[in-house]
C-alpha cells in the first residue's frame, strides 16, 4: 500500500531543495555540513559558488557567527536515463576557534 501510495504521489516525495545543516564528525577539520538549495529562488543561484556559501553561511550564523567555508561536494543524484534533475549541493562551514 505504502509503494502504491508513493508512486501515486510523487510530488510529495520529492527532496529537492531541502535545506538542511549537520554536526560533522569529530575528526573532520570543518564543524558543519550544509546542504543548500538546489533550486533557483530570486537573489538565489545554485549554480553561483558565492551564493551557495553566502546561504550555508547564513544557516549557520547562529552556531557560528565566524564561520568560513573550507570546502564543497557536488552529489549527483541523477539516475543516467531515468531522471534529469540538478545535483545536491554541500558545503563544508568550519567556525573560528580561539586558541
Amino acid at each position: 500500500m505504502a509503494i502504491l501510495l508513493l508512486a501515486l504521489l510523487p510530488g510529495w516525495t520529492d527532496t529537492r531543495g531541502i535545506v538542511r545543516v549537520e554536526a560533522a564528525a569529530p575528526d573532520k577539520p570543518y564543524d558543519f555540513v550544509v546542504h543548500v538549495r538546489n533550486i533557483p529562488d530570486i537573489k538565489y543561484n545554485p549554480l553561483v559558488r558565492q551564493d551557495r556559501n553566502r546561504m550555508a553561511l547564513d544557516l549557520v550564523r547562529g552556531e557560528c557567527p565566524r564561520g568560513r567555508v573550507v570546502g564543497e561536494d557536488t552529489v549527483n543524484t541523477e539516475i543516467y536515463g531515468i531522471t534529469s534533475q540538478l545535483p545536491d549541493y554541500v558545503v563544508l562551514v568550519s567556525c573560528a576557534r580561539s586558541r
